[in-house]
């Protein structure tokens, strides 16, 4: 294996394979390290017992024409392998069935008949649509943001836009504002809802969300929603074929632990009375590169003129000591982060198949008390989709379940850690009995589950913590971390930086990370 390379990217998340790809489009050789055995991070897919189980991510949106996931199709000339959905989620409430509706009217019925708040609700809805709307629009336009000098502004008021205005007063205010200027702050179970709902997408309640942000957490089950065959993984699996049609590298276990800036060596040819050494040469410093290096036993040195981080902040800032700013940046993040529980289920059903093809695939159930040990209050499952051959024969379907562990770093592999993975196990398997009428706990085939030292262990990723950073850190917005470090020639993706969580907005940040690249050089 070749040890130099254009640019090196750590960590194969949807972000870092994204900015590999930008790269190599534009003629860089690219070499993509993984300390894992599969792509993917945290929307990956894995083998265990011949049952394909999802890793973490179970939903995909963001096709439509304009935003990410449509603009890398485009962009690189691929095809996912992927099936919409009819149905986005259902949430279970408190005995109430509530159709999370892709088409934004019969969703505002739906909020309105089980919340009500009548013209109230509906202009909550309305404008949540809009400035969702807005927010990715903006996104897509201000590729220097967060702006760190006068030039980055200059450079993106020509995308200025008046309803850009709308969005940042939006974004300096919280869910809970809004709701109490439309008085809709009194209903506990409208409140509890949202407060879930946010947790997956903005990982934090309405009290401490920027509006701005919550509107696209709280609207994308309002976008096709879609699956995709042969696992999350394939999504990663497509993204490094065209890697490698370009001339760039994957390697799988590459755990890196030691990240170095160098500098390369000029051998100049001098004459006259100039010093020279026995040789009639001066050795004089060079441009910079990073050495990275890993814990391969064959191949655990390399090095690059450009690197792309991919891991999380925290564990970025362990492996070097060229970013102070970002260390200080990342220790002031560190509160409030949240870990997961998850679970993959292999299950026998009696269902045929027409009845599973208008089954909601996707499922938010609130619990009657929070789960042990840091649980959340509620659980989101996913099924496998019947037409998906790989995970769904021979009457089983896989179910991916997942929960919000808070303070992950209390969770340790000793004597009661065997109890605790069997308490949450028997908790959830119970919740799944009393939610689906086909769920037989008798007819389950096999069962995993994951904590935050599973995640830990597996991702790398600092105590287990997992869905980026919650978006209370961010009501000033200018204060996201950037996807440029102090260093110019080291770039952050992933979901600690901006745009952050969920595939759309990491696929994003991972292409925004290589134009602003590109942009600086320019100017």
């Amino acid at each position: 294996m070749e040890k130099e390379w254009d640019v090196i990217v750590l960590g194969s998340g949807l972000g870092g394979l994204c900015a590999a790809l930008s790269f190599a489009k534009k003629g860089k050789r690219v070499l993509v390290l993984e300390k894992g055995i599969s792509p993917g991070g945290s929307a990956s897919s894995f083998l265990k017992k011949g049952f394909l189980f999802e890793s973490g991510a179970t939903t995909l949106v963001g096709f439509e024409t304009g935003l990410p996931m449509d603009r890398l199709t485009k962009e690189f000339g691929i095809q996912f392998p992927i099936l919409p959905i009819k149905r986005s989620m259902l949430v279970h409430l408190n005995g109430k069935t509530i159709e999370r509706y892709k088409d934004r009217d019969r969703w505002t019925k739906e909020a309105l008949r089980v919340f009500g708040g009548g013209r109230r609700m509906v202009f909550f809805w309305k404008i949540c649509f809009l400035i969702s709307d807005r927010l990715w629009d903006l996104s897509s336009r201000y590729k220097l943001f967060p702006f760190r000098t006068f030039r980055d502004v200059w450079m993106s008021f020509k995308s200025f836009r008046l309803f850009d205005i709308l969005v940042f007063c939006f974004s300096l205010v919280s869910v809970r504002f809004v709701q109490r200027i439309l008085f809709l702050h009194r209903n506990e179970e409208w409140n509890q809802f949202l407060d879930e709902q946010l947790l997956i997408t903005n990982q934090t309640t309405a009290k401490e969300t920027p509006f701005a942000m919550a509107a696209a957490g709280l609207t994308y089950p309002n976008l096709q929603n879609y699956i995709v065959l042969g696992g999350m993984v394939e999504l990663s699996n497509v993204l490094i074929a065209r890697l490698r049609e370009l001339g760039g590298e994957f390697l799988t276990k590459q755990e890196v632990n030691q990240i170095t800036k160098k500098y390369y060596s000029e051998q100049t040819e001098l004459s006259g009375s100039k010093p020279k050494d026995a040789g009639g040469f001066l050795y004089q410093t060079g441009p910079t590169y990073w050495e990275v290096n890993s814990k391969n036993r064959e191949n655990s040195s390399f090095k690059a003129p450009i690197l792309v981080s991919n891991l999380p902040i925290w564990n970025l800032v362990e492996l070097t000591d060229y970013l102070p700013h970002l260390k200080t940046k990342a220790k002031s993040m560190e509160t409030g982060i949240w870990g997961a529980f998850t679970m993959g289920i292999a299950v026998q059903v009696e269902m045929d198949g027409l009845t599973w093809k208008e089954e909601c695939l996707h499922h938010q159930i609130h619990l009657d008390k929070a789960l042990p040990y840091g649980g959340g209050h509620s659980v989101f499952v996913s099924l496998s989709h019947p037409e998906d051959k790989i995970r769904s024969k021979d009457k089983t379907r896989i179910l991916s379940l997942s929960t919000h562990i808070s303070h992950p770093e209390t969770w340790k592999r000793d004597a009661n850690y065997p109890k605790q993975k069997k308490e949450m196990e028997s908790i959830l398997i119970s919740c799944l009995e009393k939610t689906f009428p086909w769920f037989i706990r008798e007819k389950i085939i096999f069962t995993h589950s994951a904590t935050p030292v599973t995640w830990q262990t597996w991702t790398g990723r600092k105590w287990g913590r997992v869905g980026g950073i919650p978006s209370s850190y961010f009501f000033n917005p200018f204060q996201m971390v950037s996807n440029r470090s102090e260093d110019p020639n080291l770039l952050l993706t992933g979901d600690t930086v901006y745009p952050g969580q969920g595939i759309p907005a990491v696929v994003l940040g991972g292409l925004h990370a290589v134009e602003q690249f590109f942009v600086r050089k320019r100017g």
